[in-house]
C-alpha cells in the first residue's frame, strides 16, 4: 500500500510539474514576444515594438483624410508646402496633425491585436510577420485562382486591406469573449428594450401587388423575399422598394431578370418582438460598445516606450518625404 501512495504522489508531483513548464513555456514566449526589438524599432506599445516601417505606413493611410480635413477647414489644397505649412488661429499643421491620427489608429490596432491574443483568439504578429503572412495569402489565392478553387474575399490584398481582413475575421470571437463579461441587469435590458423599441420588429417575407411584367396586363401577385436568390441584389432592392412604399404606390425596376411595374396592395406585416426574442442582440449590443470602450481605454492608457531620439528624428527626415509620395 505504501509503495502505490508513494507512486501516486509522484505522479501527482510529475503533472504538476509538466503542467509548470508549459505555462513557464507560454510565459517566456510572451516575454520574448515583446523583448524582440528590431534594430529600427521606434517605440513600444505595452512592450511591443513599433518599427519607423510600420508608424510610416499609419501615417500615410491618414494622407487623404488629413488633406480633406485641412480643405473643407481652412480651404487648403495639398499643394507644394502644404504638409509644413501652419493654418488657422492654432497654427495647426498638416504634418502634425497626420501624426497624432496615425499614432490613435496605430494604438487602437495594437491594442486590439493584444487582447485578442489575451484571450486565446489570435497571437500577436509584428508589422514584419504581417506583411510575411499576407505575401503567404496572396500566394495562395493566385494559386487557387489557378486550380480554380473557391474563396472568399478579394484575389489580392494591400496591406491595409489585409490588416483589415485580420481585424473583421476577429471581431466576432472579440465580441463573443466579451459578451462573457458583459452584465445587464433585468432593469438595463428592460430600458434598452423600451428605447429601442421601435427597431425590434420582424417584418413579413411576402407582400401582395398589382404587377406587370415587360408591358403585359396587371394582374395580382404574392411576391415572397425569400424566392429571391441572396445573390439577386437587384431582385431584392425591388422587393425592399415595394416593400417600403405606400399602399397604392407604384414601384418600376427589375425583378428576377425581368421589367416590372408594381402597384403595392398590401404592405409586409410588421411584428413587434418581444424582450426574450432580442435579449441576445441587447446583450451583443452592449458587448461590442463595452469593446469599442474597452480598445479606447487601453489606447488612451497604453504604455509608450521611445527609442532614445528616434522618433523625433523620424520626424524631421522621413515623415514630411512619406507624406509627399
Amino acid at each position: 500500500m505504501g509503495f502505490i501512495r508513494r507512486k501516486r504522489t509522484v505522479i501527482i508531483w510529475f503533472s504538476a510539474a509538466v503542467i509548470l513548464t508549459v505555462l513557464a513555456l507560454l510565459m517566456m514566449s510572451l516575454f520574448n514576444k515583446k523583448a524582440q526589438l528590431p534594430e529600427n524599432w521606434l517605440f513600444t506599445v505595452d512592450g511591443y515594438a513599433v518599427t519607423d516601417e510600420e508608424y510610416l505606413f499609419y501615417i500615410n493611410e491618414q494622407r487623404a483624410i488629413t488633406a480633406d480635413y485641412f480643405y473643407r477647414t481652412y480651404g487648403a489644397e495639398a499643394d507644394e508646402g502644404f504638409w509644413t505649412r501652419q493654418y488657422g488661429e492654432n497654427h495647426e499643421t498638416p504634418s502634425e496633425y497626420a501624426k497624432k491620427a496615425a499614432m490613435t489608429a496605430l494604438l487602437f490596432a495594437k491594442e486590439e491585436q493584444i487582447i485578442a491574443d489575451e484571450r486565446g483568439i489570435a497571437p500577436y504578429k509584428s508589422f514584419d510577420e504581417l506583411k510575411s503572412d499576407m505575401g503567404e495569402e496572396n500566394t495562395k489565392r493566385a494559386d487557387m485562382d489557378d486550380t480554380g478553387e473557391t474563396y472568399y474575399g478579394l484575389p489580392e490584398f494591400d496591406l491595409y486591406q489585409y490588416m483589415q481582413y485580420l481585424s473583421n475575421a476577429r471581431r466576432p470571437d472579440l465580441v463573443e469573449t466579451q459578451v462573457k463579461k458583459t452584465k445587464m441587469s433585468d432593469v438595463e435590458l428592460q430600458d434598452e428594450y423600451v428605447s429601442r423599441s421601435a427597431e425590434y420588429v420582424r417584418t413579413a417575407d411576402e407582400l401582395t401587388a398589382m404587377v406587370a411584367i415587360d408591358g403585359q396586363t396587371m394582374e395580382e401577385k404574392v411576391l415572397n423575399r425569400l424566392d429571391i436568390s441572396k445573390e439577386d441584389a437587384e431582385s431584392l432592392n425591388f422587393w425592399e422598394s415595394l416593400a417600403a412604399a405606400s399602399v397604392g404606390e407604384t414601384v418600376i425596376g427589375k425583378y428576377v431578370d425581368e421589367d416590372v411595374v408594381a402597384t403595392l396592395v398590401t404592405k409586409p406585416e410588421i411584428t413587434n418582438l418581444t424582450l426574450g426574442e432580442v435579449k441576445d442582440s441587447i446583450i451583443n449590443g452592449r458587448a461590442e460598445s463595452d469593446l469599442r470602450t474597452l480598445i479606447a481605454t487601453r489606447a488612451d492608457k497604453a504604455k509608450i516606450k521611445y527609442n532614445g531620439n528616434q522618433f523625433d528624428d523620424l520626424e524631421v527626415n522621413k515623415i514630411v518625404l512619406s507624406l509627399q509620395l
